[in-house]
């Protein structure tokens, strides 16, 4: 009857640990190569790649309260920052500002 549930708590245990280390890896990466700005996002096994003109691009500062922020382009835009606090945020927002035209 011990090694049956054994097995179970192992079994829910290993299901556990396999599901955080699929978002373990999570990513947002940021680019600027001349008039290019690359943004990478790895969410859970999925590599979304978003490319835009930095001279046309906008950053839109987060609301109050809110945990990303958004660089867009005409109808193209991608929400940041989920994996930064607050302060990291503003900072990088003012790094990429200084790149965009």
């Amino acid at each position: 009857m011990i090694p049956i549930f054994t097995a179970l708590e192992l079994s829910a245990v290993t299901i556990g640990f396999f599901i955080y280390c699929r978002h373990a890896l999570d990513s947002e990466t940021i680019e600027i190569d001349g008039k290019r700005l690359i943004v990478k996002k790895f969410i859970g096994y999925k590599e979304t790649l978003y490319e835009f003109n930095t001279q046309w691009a906008k950053i839109e500062q987060p609301l109050e309260g809110a945990k990303t922020f958004q660089i867009r382009q005409s109808d193209l835009g991608v929400e940041l920052g989920q994996f930064l606090r607050h302060e990291q945020q503003i900072a990088l927002i003012r790094q990429v500002r200084a790149h965009l035209g």
